[in-house]
């Protein structure tokens, strides 16, 4: 079976707006927003427009991102989504986040808890910064079967010399920078119609910290070899073998330190 990682390999480009529309009106379950969105679509000059509007630069560099460590954190994310942010937080504070690789892709997919959302995945990557360190944090997503938009977003957090995360003022949650894509001939126009959905994808944050923490605090998960038989028609078909990937159990022990564990799967 394919990870997110290795499907977002075969799509680096940045898709237009009118794909993001597209992709909503299929996968959607809001049925006035459904509504909505075909009644804008059926408007010759609005769907043109939808189809110029694009985020600026090149998408995805497949040679930047090949090599990050693909971390499968389904196990990760339901606990997550069962446990409230300020008892997750409170735990997160005191743990180290930064990433031990270069470069690392932290996924959750076949989600059945988000609406149309099926897949998600932060690329991450961090460099020093004064006494500390940046973290930045692109988000991948996939709608309903297949339709990606790819980076819906980039998280920007600064970490102390100990690797643990700048709080809000006043809070255990992170102070987090988020950065939507923007079309420079279009300003605006992108942002306005992702921000909303971003708003529904917050808790997505909470699994990319979590498994930075697990990683660090229980870093002896083992490596994920996909079938050979699957490597095989995978990569006749595409060009490109599946790429192998560590999977975050749900009985790690660090798991149910952080999270409600008896809710996990």
């Amino acid at each position: 079976m394919s990870r997110l990682f290795d499907r977002q390999l075969l799509h680096p480009q940045p898709p237009s707006l009118y794909d993001f529309l597209q992709t909503a009106l299929h996968s959607g379950e809001d049925r006035p927003n459904v509504v909505r969105v075909r009644r804008l679509l059926s408007n010759p000059d609005a769907a043109r427009l939808a189809r110029q509007v694009r985020p600026g630069g090149t998408g995805w560099s497949v040679e930047a991102i090949q090599h990050a460590r693909v971390v499968a954190a389904e196990a990760v994310h339901h606990g997550v989504l069962h446990t409230p942010a300020p008892v997750l937080f409170a735990r997160l504070r005191h743990h180290s986040v930064l990433p031990r690789q270069e470069a690392v892709f932290i996924e959750a997919q076949k989600l059945r808890s988000m609406g149309p959302l099926s897949a998600f995945g932060w690329f991450v990557t961090c460099e020093s910064s004064g006494d500390g360190y940046a973290l930045k944090a692109a988000l991948a997503t996939e709608w309903g079967r297949g339709k990606l938009f790819s980076p819906l977003a980039v998280l920007h957090l600064a970490l102390d010399g100990q690797g643990r995360y700048e709080r809000e003022h006043g809070t255990d949650g992170p102070a987090i920078q988020i950065a939507l894509p923007e079309d420079p001939h279009h300003p605006g126009v992108l942002a306005d119609s992702l921000e909303p959905v971003l708003t529904g994808l917050m808790a997505t944050v909470g699994t990319l910290l979590a498994t930075l923490a697990l990683l660090n605090t229980d870093p002896s998960v083992t490596v994920t070899v996909p079938d050979q038989g699957q490597c095989a028609a995978h990569a006749r078909r595409y060009g490109r073998s599946l790429v192998p990937y560590v999977k975050i159990p749900a009985s790690l022990p660090a798991l149910s330190e952080l999270v409600n564990a008896r809710d996990c799967p």
